[in-house]
C-alpha cells in the first residue's frame, strides 16, 4: 500500500518536485531538525505544503486542523526533497479543534520532538518564525522563512500577541524563543503568503502543552538560562542571571597524592570593567609544587612564588634607589627657580605645603552639574524604584547595569552593562552593550551596537525591568 500511495504521488507532484529539486536545497542548519516539510495531495496535479513540527520521536507531527482531513493522502519529506527517497505517508492521528491544530503519525520517522518552552514568551520578548515559505516560493528556490517579532500582551486577558510593529508572514510554522525552544504556532489563515493577514492564528506555550498532555509526552524544553548552577538554584520563572556574581574555585584533584600549592584567590572583580563580553575571568591555575627534598626542609612547607622572583624584585628596588639618590645628588646644586608666593614676592626656594613636597599644584575645576537623571519603573516582583545620577544637561554619558555602573538595578535579569544612556537634554540616546536578556523602546527591539532616540514618554524594557528616563533640575546648589 505504501509503494502505490508514493507512486501516485510522485506521478502527480511531478511539476513541482522537479521546480523544488532544481532549486538550491536550503542549508540544513537553516531550520531546527524537529521542522519537517508536509504535503498534501490536492488533485492530480496540485500539492499544498505546510510546515510541520516533529513533536516526538514516535513519529508524531503537529499541523494546521485545516491542512489534513481524513482520508487525505499526505507525505512528509524527511531529510530531502526527492518524494521517492525520502517521502513517509502520514495519516491522521488525533485532532484538536478547538485549538485549530491536528496531529499525524508518521512510521519511520524518526527525529526529536521539539522543545517546548518553560514559560508563555513575556512583554516586550522576542520569537522568530523558522518555516518553509509558501509553494510559489519555493518553486523559486527561495530560502526558509527567518523573521523575527516582538511580542505585546493583550490588555484583556494578558495574553501574548505580536506586536503591531513587528507582523509575521501568513505562513505556518513554529515560533521560537532566544533559546531555540518552540514558545508557539503561526497558522496561516487560508493561502499561505509573505504578507501579513488578519487571518493569521497564534497558538502559545499553553495551548501546546495541552496537545502534548493529551498524548502523553514531555515537554523536553530546556531553560532559557545563563548558566546551569544558578537556574538549578532558581525555581521562579523569572528572566535568568545575565552573569554569575563570582567566579568559580577550581576544585583540588583527589588522586594527586603530592601537596600541591596554595592557588591564589581570584582578583576581585573590577567595578568599571571596560570590556562588555568579557565580565568574570576565570581564576588562575597554578602548578603543583615539587615537594620539598633538602635536609631544612619540611613536607608541606613549600613557598607559593619561586625564590628568585624575590631575588629579582629586590634588584629592581636597588637599581631604581640608586637612581633616584643620583639624580638628586645630580641636581641638588642648581638653584630653584622663583616661585611666586601668595603675597606676589618672589622666593628663592620652593615653597613647601602639606600634601606636596614639591609646593602647590594647580587644581583641576570640578564638574559642574545642572541636571539629574532619574530611572523611574518597577521590577518584575512589583517592587518600584527610582535611581538617579548627577548629570550636565548637555553632556550625558552614563551606563545601566546591575553591578559596578552609573545607574544599578537590582535585577537579576540585567547584565552588569546592560545599556548606555548618551546625548543631551534635548536629544538623549540608548544602546545596548550586548546584554543577556535584551532592551527594547516601546516594544521595539534595541539590538546591540544600535543607538535609538528616547522621548521623553518613552517606556525602556531592560531584561525584565520597565522604566521611564527623565531629566530633571538638580536640587540646590550644583
Amino acid at each position: 500500500m505504501r509503494t502505490v500511495l508514493l507512486c501516485l504521488l510522485l506521478g502527480a507532484v511531478a511539476p513541482a518536485a522537479a521546480q523544488v529539486a532544481a532549486a538550491p536545497e536550503p542549508a540544513p542548519a537553516s531550520l531546527p531538525q524537529w521542522v519537517v516539510p508536509v504535503l498534501r495531495l490536492v488533485s492530480e496535479t496540485h500539492v499544498e505544503p505546510t510546515t510541520g513540527i516533529v513533536l516526538s520521536e514516535s513519529g508524531q507531527v503537529l499541523v494546521p486542523s485545516d491542512f489534513a482531513a481524513a482520508g487525505d493522502e499526505i507525505v512528509v519529506l524527511d531529510g530531502g526533497n526527492d518524494i521517492v527517497r525520502h517521502g513517509r505517508p502520514a495519516r491522521l492521528h488525533s485532532a484538536f479543534s478547538e485549538l485549530g491544530l491536528k496531529v499525524l503519525t508518521v512510521p519511520g520517522l524518526s527525529r526529536s520532538g521539539a522543545p517546548l518552552a518553560a514559560v508563555p514568551p513575556a512583554e516586550g520578548a522576542t520569537v522568530r518564525l523558522q518555516a518553509f515559505p509558501p509553494a510559489e516560493q519555493i518553486a523559486e528556490g527561495q530560502p526558509p522563512v527567518d523573521q523575527s517579532a516582538t511580542i505585546a500582551l493583550s490588555g484583556e486577558d494578558g495574553a501574548p500577541l505580536i506586536a503591531a510593529a513587528t507582523p509575521l508572514p501568513n505562513v505556518t510554522g513554529p515560533l521560537l524563543d532566544d533559546c531555540g525552544n518552540l514558545a508557539g504556532v503561526s497558522l496561516a489563515g487560508g493561502v499561505q503568503t509573505m504578507n501579513p493577514s488578519i487571518a493569521t492564528r497564534y497558538r502559545w506555550q499553553g495551548a501546546l502543552r495541552q496537545v502534548l498532555e493529551a498524548l502523553q509526552l514531555p515537554a523536553g524544553g530546556v531553560p532559557c538560562t545563563a548558566t546551569e548552577a544558578e537556574e538549578t538554584a532558581s525555581t521562579a520563572p523569572e528572566p535568568v542571571p545575565a552573569e554569575p556574581d563570582e567566579p568559580p574555585v577550581p576544585e583540588a584533584a583527589a588522586t594527586d597524592p603530592e601537596p600541591a600549592a596554595v592557588a591564589e584567590p581570584a582578583a576581585p572583580e573590577s567595578e568599571d570593567a571596560s570590556d562588555p563580553d568579557i565580565e568574570i575571568l576565570p581564576p588562575l591555575e597554578h602548578g603543583v609544587a615539587e615537594p620539598a627534598t633538602g635536609p631544612g626542609d619540611a613536607a608541606g612547607e613549600e613557598s607559593a612564588m619561586p625564590s628568585w622572583w624575590w631575588l629579582a624584585g629586590g634588584l629592581l628596588l636597588l637599581a631604581g634607589g640608586l637612581a633616584v639618590h643620583r639624580l638628586r645628588r645630580n641636581t641638588g646644586g642648581l638653584p630653584a627657580a622663583p616661585v611666586e608666593t601668595d603675597s606676589g614676592a618672589a622666593d628663592g626656594a620652593l615653597p613647601t605645603g602639606p600634601g606636596s613636597a614639591d609646593g602647590p599644584k594647580p587644581t583641576q575645576p570640578e564638574p559642574q552639574f545642572d541636571s539629574r537623571l532619574v530611572l523611574r519603573g518597577l521590577y518584575a516582583d512589583g517592587r518600584s524604584f527610582e535611581v538617579a545620577a548627577s548629570v550636565s544637561a548637555e553632556a550625558i554619558n552614563l551606563e545601566i547595569g546591575r553591578a559596578g555602573a552609573d545607574l544599578v538595578l537590582d535585577s537579576v535579569a540585567v547584565s552588569r552593562r546592560h545599556a548606555r544612556l548618551n546625548g543631551s537634554r534635548s536629544a538623549l540616546t540608548i544602546a545596548d552593550l550586548g546584554s543577556r536578556n535584551g532592551t527594547s523602546i516601546d516594544g521595539v527591539p534595541c539590538l546591540e551596537g544600535e543607538i535609538m532616540y528616547l522621548e521623553p514618554d518613552c517606556t525602556v524594557v531592560l531584561g525584565d525591568v520597565r522604566l521611564t528616563v527623565s531629566i530633571e533640575p538638580e536640587p540646590g546648589p550644583p
